[in-house]
C-alpha cells in the first residue's frame, strides 16, 4: 500500500512537432525571398548600367556637338574678319585717278609748242593750277598756267634740238620703273631733246595738262 502523501511525479511536456512539409515551404521562401532579393539588385545594376551608359553617350555626342559649333563659329568670324578686312582695304584704297587724254590734234601741238620752241601755246591747253615738277631739286609747286609757261620755257632753253616724242617702249617702261615713275603715266606726253633733257606732260580728267615734269638729264630717272 503506498503511502498517502508521496509527492506526485512531474509530468513532461512536449512540443508538437512541425511537420516536415511546413519546414521545406519555409526553405523555399526564403529561397525565393533570396532569388527575388538576388534578381532585383541585378535588375537595379543592369538598368543604372544602361542609364549610365546612355548618360555617357548622351554627354559625347553633346561634346561633339558643341565642338562642331564652336568650329562653325570661329570659321563664321574668320570669314567676317577677312570681309572686313577686305572692306576696310578697299574703304582705304583711293578710287583710282580717271584720265581723259586730249585729242590727238591737241597732243600735236603740245609736242610741237616745245620742238619749235613756241611754248606759250601750252597755256591752252593747262588746267587752271599745274604741278610743276624738277628731277633732283624740291620741284616748284603748283602754279597758274602763265607761271607754268615760264617755268618751262626757262628751264628748256638751252636744250639742243631736236626733240624726240617718239620714244620706244623700253625707254618709257625704264623710266616708270624709276624714282619719278608717278610722272609717266601712260597717257602721258614724254618728249626727250638730243642732249638728253626730259619733259614729261600729264593730263586730269578733263584733258589738260595738270603736271608737267622736267629733268636736265634722262640718267636721273634710272
Amino acid at each position: 500500500m503506498e503511502p498517502q502523501n508521496a509527492p506526485a511525479q512531474p509530468m513532461s511536456f512536449e512540443p508538437p512537432q512541425k511537420p516536415k512539409a511546413a519546414k521545406s515551404k519555409m526553405a523555399a521562401k526564403k529561397i525565393l525571398m533570396v532569388l527575388l532579393i538576388i534578381a532585383l539588385a541585378a535588375g537595379g545594376a543592369a538598368a543604372y548600367w544602361l542609364r549610365d551608359k546612355s548618360a555617357k553617350n548622351e554627354q559625347k555626342q553633346q561634346a561633339a556637338a558643341i565642338v562642331k559649333l564652336k568650329q562653325q563659329i570661329t570659321d563664321t568670324q574668320k570669314e567676317l574678319d577677312a570681309e572686313k578686312a577686305k572692306n576696310a582695304q578697299a574703304a582705304a584704297t583711293p578710287a583710282p585717278k580717271v584720265v581723259t587724254p586730249p585729242s590727238a590734234a591737241a597732243i600735236e601741238s603740245i609736242k610741237a609748242s616745245i620742238t619749235s620752241g613756241n611754248t606759250a601755246a601750252l597755256q591752252g591747253y593747262m588746267a587752271s593750277t599745274v604741278s610743276v615738277i624738277i628731277a633732283a631739286s624740291e620741284g616748284i609747286g603748283n602754279r597758274t598756267p602763265a607761271q607754268a609757261v615760264a617755268d618751262i620755257t626757262s628751264y628748256i632753253k638751252n636744250a639742243t634740238a631736236p626733240w624726240n616724242f617718239a620714244l620706244p617702249a623700253a625707254t618709257l617702261t625704264t623710266y616708270r620703273a624709276g624714282f619719278y615713275g608717278q610722272y609717266f603715266p601712260t597717257s602721258a606726253v614724254v618728249g626727250k631733246s638730243a642732249d638728253d633733257m626730259v619733259i614729261s606732260f600729264s593730263f586730269n580728267d578733263s584733258g589738260k595738262i595738270s603736271t608737267v615734269f622736267m629733268a636736265a638729264k634722262a640718267s636721273l630717272l634710272q
